[in-house]
């Protein structure tokens, strides 16, 4: 399902286009991923859509409650999905609902930010806050493990270090992978939060807000990899943060389709 909003961006714009340019990009790849030895075409996914668009100026909460009563419409009965935005702010209805169905939830969150921040100008739903309302809304048993982030404030940073529910991954490839396999073969339920700016701004570089240095495209791909071969459930996804239009080449839009099919395969080998 589509998001196609980016009204909670802090610097570029242009994550609303990511929907449809990720399903045109979607023509130019095979569905068949080396990989993971699957392909789509043996359980094709369903494509409902894009959920509405807040009218423009309406604030951050207003969005995401918009967004809510429309997944209630179009998920009946529950099932999993994959969210593609738009900018992070996008994530928050999808994953509230994975939280209220799975307490125990382990949250994968790729990124080059912590989106940690308690408001931005004054607003508590922005993209950069997004992490901090899904701790607002998790039990003690929810973990976050973010990986990949580089960039944030000192406050987001020792809260990082200080929060029990969350554990960083670190920056590098390595860094998150061993965790990762294990988070893997246990039980808990798994949800992914996956920022295309996590990914070094060389592999996809149309997105909002780049930053240097990032996790390598082959390692993202490992590390969905090994959450659809594993033992966990992963109960849903979401890719947001690709802005098309901020690269001319169309690189990026198709590393996003590429990202969407082993995602979505992911997501058919855990269902």
């Amino acid at each position: 399902v589509g998001v196609p909003y980016d009204g909670a961006v802090t610097y570029r714009a242009g994550a609303a286009g990511a929907p449809r340019a990720l399903r045109l990009a979607s023509d130019s790849i095979e569905s068949y991923c080396p990989v993971l030895d699957m392909d789509l075409e043996d359980a094709p996914p369903v494509d409902l859509g894009d959920l509405p668009v807040p009218a423009p100026g309406a604030p951050g909460a207003a969005a995401v409650e918009l967004w809510a009563r429309a997944l209630d419409d179009r998920l009946d009965p529950p099932r999993p999905v994959l969210a593609l935005g738009g900018d992070h702010l996008c994530a928050l209805p999808f994953l509230t609902r994975a939280l209220e169905r799975h307490p125990d939830l382990r949250i994968l969150h790729i990124d080059a930010h912590a989106d940690l921040r308690e408001h931005w100008e004054g607003d508590p739903y922005n993209h950069a806050t997004v992490l901090r309302r899904v701790l607002d809304r998790m039990g003690r048993a929810a973990r976050i493990y973010s990986w990949g982030v580089r960039s944030g404030t000192r406050g987001e940073f020792r809260l990082m270090s200080d929060e029990s529910r969350i554990v960083p991954l670190g920056p590098r490839d390595d860094d998150g992978l061993p965790t990762i396999a294990k988070l893997a073969a246990d039980a808990a339920p798994l949800y992914v939060t996956l920022d295309a700016d996590g990914l070094d701004p060389g592999t996809l570089p149309g997105t909002g807000t780049p930053e240097p240095g990032g996790l390598s495209f082959p390692a993202v791909e490992k590390a969905l990899a090994l959450l659809a071969r594993g033992r966990a459930p992963l109960v849903g996804a979401d890719l947001v943060e690709v802005a098309p239009a901020l690269d001319p080449s169309g690189v990026s839009a198709v590393a996003g389709a590429r990202l969407t099919r082993t995602l979505l395969l992911a997501l058919t080998a855990r269902a």
